[in-house]
C-alpha cells in the first residue's frame, strides 16, 4: 500500500485518548450512549530478532518454533516460515512479480494469503520437505490489506471502516461490519489478529492498535505501541504485525522494516 495520511475528527479523538496523561478509561457507555475505550495496559516480556528488510504485511504464531509472514511489495513478495527466536527465515516461497501480498493465515494444512489490489486470496501449502506450494487462486472483489481467522470464519480489512466475515470454504461474504469508535466510523484498518472472541486491527501508519468487538463493531479498547518505534523513526517503518500465542497468552508485535519482534503480556 501507499504511504498515506489519516485525518479527520476520528483521528482528532483517537488521539486525545491516547495522550490522556495516562489516565485508563473504562469502556462504558457514555452519556450520549456511545462506547469509550480504554487504553490497555501492556509489559515487554522479551524480544527476538526479525528482518529489517521485511515489509511486513501480515504476521501470525505458526506453532511454539515458528512464525508465519507475508511480505509485501511488487517483486519482493514472500510468504515466509520465520524462527521465533533467531529471526531466520527457515522457508520462504515468492509471489509472482504482479502480486503485492498483503495478510496471512493459516487453517489446517491451508495457508490464505491476500494480494493488496491484485483481486486474489491465494491458498498455499506447506511441508517441511518441499516447502511452500501454491495450491489455488480465489477471487476477491476490491482491495485486501488484513487477514485473521476466527468464529469459523475468514476477516479481511480493505483499509477502510468496513471488516469482513467470509466463508472459508468459498470466500463469500457473511457479512460486513462497520467499525466505530466511540459513535463514528473509524478507517485505516490493516493488520489482524483474533484474540478471545476480539480482533486486533494495527491502524495504518500509526502505532496504534485497536480491539474491536465482532458483534457490533465497537472499538472497545486501545493499545498503544508508539514507544516500540525503531529509532531513527522511519515514515514507513510502522506497526504492522499482530500474532496471538494462545497457549502462552501473549501478544507478538512487529512493524514493517522492524529489527525486533516484541513479546507483550497485554491486561485484556
Amino acid at each position: 500500500m501507499v504511504i498515506d495520511k489519516i485525518t479527520g475528527p476520528v483521528l482528532v479523538m483517537l488521539l486525545a485518548v491516547l495522550s490522556s496523561q495516562g489516565e485508563i478509561f473504562a469502556a462504558t457507555k457514555m452519556n450520549s450512549g456511545v462506547v469509550r475505550p480504554k487504553v490497555l495496559a501492556w509489559r515487554q516480556t522479551a524480544e527476538f530478532p526479525h528482518d529489517p528488510t521485511a515489509f511486513t504485511q501480515g504476521f501470525e504464531v505458526w506453532d511454539k518454533n515458528y512464525f508465519l509472514e507475508s511480505t509485501g511489495h511488487y517483486g519482493r513478495s514472500e510468504i515466509r516460515r520465520v524462527d521465533r527466536r533467531s529471526g531466520d527465515v527457515v522457508v520462504k516461497g515468492s509471489l509472482e512479480q504482479q502480486y503485492f501480498a498483503e495478510g496471512v493465515t493459516r487453517i489446517g494444512e491451508d495457508i490464505f494469503q491476500l494480494t493488496w489490489r491484485e483481486g486474489l486470496i491465494l491458498r498455499w501449502n506447506f511441508t517441511p520437505k518441499s516447502g511452500f506450494s501454491l495450491k489455488s487462486k480465489s477471487s476477491w472483489s476490491g482491495e485486501a490489506w488484513g487477514l485473521t481467522k476466527g468464529s469459523g470464519s475468514l476477516w479481511i480489512s480493505d483499509g477502510t471502516s468496513n471488516l469482513y466475515e467470509i466463508d472459508q470454504r468459498n470466500f463469500k461474504t457473511k457479512r460486513s461490519l462497520k467499525v466505530t469508535l466511540a459513535g463514528e466510523e473509524f478507517d485505516k484498518l490493516n493488520e489482524l489478529e483474533f484474540v478471545s472472541g476480539k480482533i486486533l486491527a494495527n491502524v495504518f501508519m500509526s502505532a496504534t492498535v485497536v480491539v474491536i468487538n465482532p458483534r457490533n463493531g465497537v472499538i472497545e479498547s486501545m493499545i498503544d505501541l508508539s514507544s516500540l518505534l525503531p529509532k531513527p523513526a522511519s515514515l514507513e517503518a510502522v506497526a504492522n504485525g499482530l500474532a496471538w500465542d494462545a497457549s502462552k497468552k501473549r501478544l507478538y508485535v512487529t512493524g514493517k522494516y522492524w529489527p525486533k519482534v516484541y513479546e507483550l503480556a497485554v491486561e485484556f
